[in-house]
């Protein structure tokens, strides 16, 4: 059958077509009375189009414009200009600069420009997702230190809520029908009522969607709904089974992989990092974290603002850069008017004045927010040359969704300048990451690992020391064996580097990728990284002057014990398996290779890099060792062909 498209529409995309060809610096001036006539037809149009429509179309109108325009250009002897405009326009978004060395400071791989992922400007290191999907996420495998509070229950509830054995009393015996539970309910948790009753959910047929239906009816073993309750066959299946589809980085991996099997979140006493918890096993557990309980309302869920709740903060800027950015913009401007932004309409109809993060990030209503995603760089903190031949099929699925708007060339430009940002951001981090590790050679950081209480795994390794990156006494560990960032218990030098990478470059790429310049340059982006690299810089001269007059006046230091106990320091793991389990470290307690794989992506990540370095013909490269007096010059730029 063939589908019936309005002039209007077919006028807009004509015209947008030739936006494309009839580009800035042309040297064509009737691109003004394109521009023109394609808003007119927009404006015309803006109440009856549909984005589907557009979409299947604009792919069709271009070939045809391309193949027209073509030979009308030949008649009149100006192909070559345009053909070597566009060639040349080309080239431009494929400039590769400065490369990102992985080999700080000396392990051996493939080129940085090859598009493979480095952790934090470091060699590669991934996460891998779970091996068996039929496999709970929880406890985990450091389950003997993965410490709970009761009310992770609310949380995480098929593991710690709805099971027999850790299922929390209920003095009410009985099983009840639904208008029994409304009736009891209305006095006890009348909000939660009046929810319910607003609800699509209590207006189904042929029959509603009670609490009998998510909780049970039998008030001895009520349920607390996750998920899976909500992706049954009868109820929501497509979607639940789409949110479980996204690797490292998903919704669906947010709690197995950065609080179960995270030494940020098992050292720590549970109510240091309740909020990490709370945050993280809601998406991947519970479906009302998006979709509000009781209303459940799907207008709800479109809004940018539902994503608000965890995607801001430090090191996941997202929303505070969405926010103030120009899409934020436009969206907080309008998004109380129907007209521009009609949130009862599903994504796939959406016809919106400016993108939501749903627009985006879950594109025509699919639930994998990582479907439209390049790759996963460990919230900005790990480096890719995102504009590598590797990743041109997954920028291209970006670009298709910014021209919903935009020219192709526009989207180009912005996603190359934002990894152009987070390749020079990462300049000043390998900078800043050499002074410290520099001190740590010399002996002269204070403290020294060796001098502080023992880390996660229950030993003395550098906190800098990412996936065994060095070998070597004076960064502790042995081969294979790893250090994590810290933010206590280590120096004020390794600090800032954290920091420095993990807040400051986080808000470049977040600021970039959201239209925010403030973040990525001036509130705490680029600035922020000079602030800190001064700061580094700084605390090195002192440490190294002062050690100088230690040595000249005979002075041998010991640092104050402050820095080995304490009674929040007692409360870690790495203490405490000293203290208990003498001569072991968390890996000897607990040999279980779990979930986490540090040393390889995701299955799917790994067939389709090595698919398409196969067929770029790209081969790994090898690179010397760095040393410190490397003649490696950081700032070269690489024209290189691929």
């Amino acid at each position: 059958m063939v589908r019936k498209f309005s002039l209007q529409l077919i006028l807009e995309i004509a015209f947008n077509s030739l936006g494309l060809v009839f580009r800035k610096g042309g040297g064509l001036r009737g691109s003004k009375v394109v521009k023109y006539v394609y808003c007119s037809a927009i404006k015309r149009d803006c109440g009856m189009r549909e984005m589907r429509e557009r979409r299947k179309i604009k792919s069709i109108m271009r070939k045809f414009l391309k193949v027209t325009l073509a030979s009308a250009l030949i008649g009149c002897g100006v192909i070559g200009t345009v053909s070597s405009l566009m060639v040349k326009e080309a080239k431009a978004v494929e400039i590769i600069t400065h490369w990102v060395p992985h080999e700080v400071y000396g392990m051996p791989g493939e080129p940085d420009n090859s598009g493979k992922v480095f952790f934090s400007g470091l060699k590669a290191k991934y996460m891998g997702y779970p091996k068996d999907a039929q496999r709970s996420p929880y406890p985990g495998k450091y389950s003997k230190f993965w410490k709970t509070l009761p009310a992770y229950r609310y949380y995480i509830p098929d593991y710690m809520y709805n099971r027999d054995e850790v299922r929390p009393s209920n003095p009410i015996k009985g099983t009840f029908k639904l208008e029994q539970c409304v009736a009891c309910h209305s006095v006890m948790t009348p909000g939660i009522v009046r929810d319910y009753n607003k609800s699509a959910h209590s207006k189904a047929e042929p029959a509603p969607t009670g609490c009998d239906t998510c909780h049970g009816n039998n008030h001895q073993k009520l349920t607390m709904p996750s998920s899976k309750a909500c992706g049954t066959a009868e109820c929501h299946e497509t979607q639940y089974n789409e949110q479980g589809q996204g690797g490292i980085g998903s919704h669906a991996s947010c709690s197995s992989f950065a609080q179960v099997e995270c030494a940020w979140s098992i050292e720590r006493p549970p109510g240091d990092t309740a909020g990490c918890t709370f945050c993280h096993t809601s998406p991947e557990e519970r479906c009302s974290t998006c979709h509000q309980r009781h209303q459940f309302d799907p207008a709800v869920a479109r809004r940018s603002e539902q994503c608000k709740t965890c995607h801001w903060g430090k090191d996941h800027r997202d929303w505070e850069a969405y926010d103030i950015g120009l899409h934020g913009t436009v969206y907080q401007v309008n998004k109380w008017d129907t007209e521009q932004f009609d949130f009862s309409k599903k994504l796939s109809d959406a016809d919106y004045v400016g993108p939501t993060c749903q627009y985006c990030h879950m594109r025509g209503g699919h639930h994998n927010v990582q479907r439209a995603s390049i790759v996963y760089t460990s919230m900005g903190m790990s480096m890719a040359d995102r504009g590598a031949p590797l990743w041109k099929e997954k920028r291209d699925r970006w670009v298709s969704i910014c021209d919903d708007c935009h020219s192709p060339r526009f989207a180009r430009e912005n996603l190359q300048a934002m990894d152009e940002s987070v390749k020079d951001a990462s300049l000043k981090y390998r900078e800043t990451f050499k002074v410290a590790e520099d001190l740590l050679i010399d002996g002269v950081l204070d403290p020294m690992p060796k001098d502080l209480c023992p880390d996660w795994s229950g030993q003395h390794i550098w906190s800098l020391k990412i996936g065994a990156y060095h070998d070597g006494e004076a960064y502790g560990g042995t081969t294979g064996e790893s250090g994590e960032f810290r933010m206590s218990n280590c120096t004020d030098v390794e600090r800032l580097c954290f920091e420095s990478v993990g807040y400051f470059q986080t808000y470049i790429y977040k600021g970039m990728a959201h239209g925010s310049w403030n973040d990525a340059t001036y509130s705490d982006g680029s600035f922020g990284m000079d602030r800190w690299l001064v700061n580094v810089k700084q605390n090195a001269s002192r440490a190294r002057r002062l050690a100088a007059l230690e040595k000249k006046v005979g002075i041998s230091w010991q640092p104050e014990q402050f820095w080995k106990t304490g009674e929040w320091l007692d409360q870690l793991t790495g203490p405490y398996i000293v203290k208990n389990h003498p001569g072991k470290t968390i890996f000897d307690l607990c040999p279980d290779p779990g979930w986490l794989d540090t040393h390889h992506a995701p299955a799917e990540e790994v067939e389709y890099i090595e698919r398409k370095l196969k067929e770029l013909g790209i081969t790994a490269g090898s690179h010397s060792a760095h040393h410190h007096e490397s003649g490696h010059d950081p700032a070269a730029r690489s024209m290189k062909e691929h």
